[in-house]
């Protein structure tokens, strides 16, 4: 068997490939980096559900309009 914190520090050294893009009206983004197109997927899946409802922006405290939500790959 592996050992376990061994291999949680190669996977967190691993290079993050796909990039999940959530885009405000105001024209901010937010990005959220994945080592696997299954796991962005799974995080787009959470942010799509925001998409045209008014949120309260974490970094600025104002109310920002989710626009659309992206998946790509980021080049190597």
């Amino acid at each position: 068997m592996r050992d376990i914190n061994s291999f949680l520090t190669a996977r967190a050294a691993a290079p993050r490939e796909w990039r999940v893009t959530t885009i405000y009206a105001n024209g901010t983004t937010r990005t959220h980096d994945t080592h696997s197109e299954a796991g962005a997927e799974n995080y787009a899946t959470g942010e799509r559900r925001k998409i045209g409802r008014d949120l309260i922006s974490r970094e600025t405290g104002a109310t920002v309009h989710v626009v659309d939500v992206t998946v790509e790959r980021i080049a190597p």
